[in-house]
């Protein structure tokens, strides 16, 4: 009951797109044929109004305990492609060597694919332990610029002025 559409069709764009986030769908409609639309469409679980808090606060739970046990996907950029349970990056099929935090630099940049990340996030997500400065983050992406950009003449790792770096799918440039 979504303005412009609904939440089946939601969970089902998620799914195409294999988008693995867990679904609970909080609704009114608490029919059977309801539940099962939801449930065949991509949700993992379904819970009718009127609930307990204690029992939406242990569903949730439950979702990111069985999320937490599934693989970490490959993620996808284009021909950029990353396993996060292997730390292995390839590009254009052929394999590409990252130091550690060359690969948690770029797995960011891949989990918000096309979104402007601000250096800041960057160097929590790579660096969460350390002192933070901003030109770690300009040194890393400057030795993925020539590892995963240059080494294939393309212009994926884009600088966002004043706000930090996007990775884009760069094979249809102009």
């Amino acid at each position: 009951m979504l303005p412009g559409l609904n939440g089946y069709k939601v969970c089902a764009q998620l799914r195409r797109e294999n988008n693995a986030t867990p679904i609970l769908v909080l609704t009114a409609k608490d029919g059977d044929w309801d539940q099962a639309e939801a449930l065949d469409t991509g949700a993992d679980d379904y819970l009718a109004k009127p609930f307990s808090y204690m029992v939406l606060v242990a569903r949730l739970r439950a979702l990111v305990r069985r999320a937490a046990t599934v693989a970490p996907p490959v993620l996808a950029v284009g021909d950029l492609s990353l396993d996060v349970a292997g730390r292995v990056c390839r590009r254009a099929g052929a394999r590409v060597e990252l130091t550690p935090r060359e690969f948690a630099v770029l797995e960011l940049l891949a989990r918000r694919a096309g979104q402007a990340v601000s250096k800041a996030d960057l160097l929590y997500h790579a660096w969460p332990d350390e002192a933070w400065d901003p030109n770690l983050v300009e040194a890393r992406v400057s030795a993925l610029r020539k590892k995963v950009d240059a080494a294939f003449d393309r212009q994926s790792l884009q600088t966002v002025r004043g706000t930090g770096y996007r990775l884009v799918d760069d094979r249809e440039r102009d």
